[in-house]
């Protein structure tokens, strides 16, 4: 996914917009359980701010994840703001080198940055569904999809203890 920014770098006032898409399913082997299902699209717009450009978009995707609860394969829809400073390395300055994107080529190549921002957005467990009940902890089964019978008697641990009372008398 490649940008070129010569045009917008040379005027003054310039603005661009970038419609890009790509196919980032070479990706799914880093992210351990998630797959990308359809390509990634990226609409930008990069906006010349004199010293720096200022780059405003949207990012869509949709993954297929594992739910955390009851182990079923879903698609997520993902639509994310972007924004981001980029910098051409001969005028950045040394507050810009660590907080903006610095480039050397009027050509940007942006895959890994997307990326990036698509694993910052991502939940630390997925759940296909707010009423998702997911396995059964004694026999496994989905209970989304079958009711078992399995009886689960939840003790607080601190008062195991009071449990067993009753029993000695």
């Amino acid at each position: 996914m490649k940008v070129n920014v010569a045009q917008v770098r040379r005027n003054e006032i310039g603005k661009a917009h970038f419609d890009l898409e790509e196919d980032f399913s070479s990706y799914d082997s880093e992210l351990e359980g998630v797959s990308f299902t359809t390509p990634v699209r990226v609409h930008l717009q990069v906006i010349n701010l004199g010293e720096s450009l200022l780059v405003q978009g949207q990012i869509q995707a949709e993954l297929k994840v594992i739910c955390g609860r009851c182990m079923d394969d879903f698609i997520y829809p993902l639509d994310l703001t972007y924004e981001d400073e980029w910098v051409l390395s001969s005028l950045a300055s040394e507050e810009q080198s660590e907080t903006a994107f610095v480039f050397e080529k009027d050509e940007i190549e942006i895959s890994e940055r997307i990326l990036e921002q698509i694993v910052l957005a991502l939940p630390m467990r997925f759940i296909c569904s707010p009423e998702c009940q997911g396995l059964c902890p004694v026999c496994g089964v989905n209970r989304n999809h079958t009711s078992c019978e399995c009886m689960i008697e939840q003790i607080d641990p601190r008062l195991a203890a009071l449990a067993q009372w009753s029993k000695r008398d």
